[in-house]
């Protein structure tokens, strides 16, 4: 392979387009954007187009991808032909050569200037040809100093990236993975070529290929390149490592790669190639920049091995951390920070990100805030960060080797969402659906509840419970029952904001709804779509995590205990979230986050102040 960096008024050559290949069919707007993003580009500052992919057979290139481009970037500077001087390059698409009487494709571009551009068209490319020097000619509208300007930008400043194949490669199956569904070259194919190119040693470094290098290391990358490549397809390293689908990435290298440039997000798709492009133009900083990528894997490697680094960096990369950040911190020459020192510097990170405070004005102090002030609706974020952390920390101060928090799942399951543990406001539901599926989930839950009671707690306020019981269930039917008829004229909503707070009251046992926003109250859960679940009372939700256990669906460990009672000290009421046990659950997060001790015996707080249940 071969791959360098061609300025436009050096590309030479003939160029041949196979029958494989559609013709010339770029539109107006594709012209028009080419054209802006030249016209536009301020003097002296370069541009590099999208790759070119050819192939040399006898001196004569199959160009395999760029046609269009190519083809636009000819027309345009036949129009300036007057400022640019002879075009260095031809054009012949195969199966448009000059026959029985037909102009053929390369003679049409070579006078595409001197033809009538309204004629017949014999084919459709030529149609599409004579339309686009057409639009090029009207848009640049005989303005004789915007088309000196615009040529010489294109001579000298805009670039294309030259992707030579080697001669043995399969041109039609190149063509198909390039085009089939859009699919153009990744940053890490091209950065891949970058390292791996062949260069010929001169006198003055590597003729003909800047990026050349020496032949005896190319085996040594190539091997380091697959190794690493296949480490990071296992989904729960690349998930330890990173946020993003691993989707994003086909060739998964290509993530080093955008966290070695730090690519921001708006930026274009060959913006870490074109960096990588101008890191190579010194020959040293192509082995020196390999050599980083490599220390960064094996750094990474290092970390997903160790049981308390893999939750404690995930936890952080999770919760929006730049693991860029974090391996310079690691492995920053100057600095050789310890690795004692490194892992207090993550602790303390860790509890950065979840001290609770108020940010003072200008001249005030920060003020420390009581997590009891936590509320869902204003720091919903937040409850969420300091969740995972509870949920991430109850297994690593475990110690279970065998058992590590699944950051795969976590981040691959669906959309996580805080949830109300026991939901007692119906309010937002607003559909016969939702309405219908909220009364069927709870008139379960009512039934399983009458059947707890029914066998060794006869007594007559049993009774009283379960013939009320009874009697809701009969309503709720009522209500379904008008739900499913077509023909029923009332109004639905009116009686379900009726019968719902029956419900509610009964499964609530009799508890009180102020400290329904508070963390005591909340949970990681995957129902948020499901707006009848989301607001469904506790036993609806506990039945809905053993159906989901049942499954095999992954459910946070901590949201699992809430669900099983197995935080409650005492024999709590299995139906119901009450305030015992609320309370036991804050002791529970207290326990991890604040009164932690390690194994040498060493306090870890994870969080700036005890959790108190209620503000004080």
């Amino acid at each position: 392979m071969d791959l360098k960096e061609i300025i436009i008024g050096n590309i030479k050559g003939s160029f041949k387009i196979e029958a494989y290949q559609r013709g010339y069919r770029w539109s107006d707007d594709e012209i028009k954007h080419l054209l802006e993003d030249i016209d536009e580009l301020p003097f002296g500052q370069k541009y590099c187009l999208q790759p070119v992919v050819v192939k040399d057979i006898e001196g004569v290139y199959e160009l395999i991808d760029g046609q269009q481009r190519m083809t636009t970037l000819y027309l345009i500077m036949k129009y300036l032909k007057m400022s640019i001087g002879q075009i260095k390059y031809t054009i012949e698409y195969t199966t448009r050569k000059s026959e029985n009487g037909h102009i053929g494709s390369k003679k049409l571009l070579e006078d595409i200037d001197t033809i009538d551009l309204n004629s017949k068209s014999t084919n459709i490319d030529e149609l599409f040809i004579k339309k686009a020097y057409l639009f090029i000619k009207n848009w640049f509208n005989g303005d004789n100093a915007r088309m000196n300007m615009f040529a010489i930008k294109l001579q000298q400043f805009v670039s294309v990236i030259w992707y030579e194949v080697d001669k043995d490669e399969n041109s039609v199956d190149i063509f198909t993975r390039l085009n089939i569904g859009k699919i153009n070259l990744t940053n890490a194919e091209l950065v891949k070529a970058l390292f791996l190119s062949r260069g010929k040693k001169g006198n003055n470094g590597y003729e003909g290929n800047p990026y050349g290098i020496e032949e005896k290391r190319q085996p040594e990358i190539a091997l380091e390149w697959d190794a690493m490549e296949k480490g990071l397809h296992d989904d729960n390293f690349w998930s330890f490592i990173t946020n993003e689908k691993a989707e994003r990435y086909p060739i998964r290298m290509e993530l080093f790669f955008d966290i070695m440039e730090k690519k921001p997000n708006n930026e274009d798709n060959y913006y870490t190639f074109n960096r990588f492009v101008e890191r190579f133009k010194n020959a040293d900083n192509k082995y020196k920049t390999w050599e980083t990528l490599v220390r960064y894997y094996q750094q990474l490697k290092e970390w997903y091995k160790d049981f308390d680094l893999y939750h404690q960096i995930g936890f952080l990369v999770a919760t929006g951390a730049s693991i860029k950040e974090l391996l310079d911190l690691a492995m920053d020459d100057d600095s050789q920070i310890k690795k004692s020192q490194f892992r207090k510097e993550i602790v303390d990170r860790i509890r950065k990100s979840v001290r609770f405070v108020k940010k003072g004005g200008e001249g005030e102090q920060d003020e420390e805030l009581d997590y009891a002030e936590l509320n869902y609706e204003q720091h919903k974020p937040f409850i969420q960060t300091l969740l995972l952390l509870f949920n991430v920390e109850t297994i690593r101060q475990k110690g279970d080797k065998g058992m590590r928090f699944p950051f795969e799942s976590y981040k691959n399951q669906g959309v996580w969402s805080l949830e109300h543990i026991h939901a007692q406001n119906s309010e937002s539901l607003r559909s016969n659906p939702e309405w219908r599926e909220w009364l069927a989930l709870h008139k379960k839950s009512l039934l399983e509840l009458k059947k707890s009671l029914a066998p060794n707690n006869k007594n007559s306020e049993n009774d009283k419970l379960m013939d009320r019981i009874d009697e809701i269930c009969g309503e709720i039917d009522v209500v379904i029952a008008h739900i499913d008829d077509k023909n029923f004229n009332g109004s639905i909503r009116e009686e379900f904001s009726r019968v719902s707070p029956l419900v509610v009251d009964i499964l609530s046992n009799g508890d009180d709804n102020s400290m329904m926003h508070t963390i005591s109250n909340m949970a990681l859960l995957t129902v948020g779509e499901n707006a009848a679940l989301s607001n469904s009372t506790f036993d609806v939700k506990r039945m809905k995590i053993i159906d989901m256990d049942k499954k095999g669906d992954y459910i946070p460990v901590c949201t699992k205990n809430v669900f099983m009672k197995y935080y409650s000290l005492f024999d709590t009421k299995l139906h119901f979230w009450s305030e015992d046990d609320r309370k036991y659950y804050i002791d529970a997060m207290n326990h991890v986050l604040y009164d932690h001790v390690d194994e040498s015996g060493n306090e870890i707080k994870l969080i700036n102040s005890r959790i108190h249940y209620g503000r004080r």
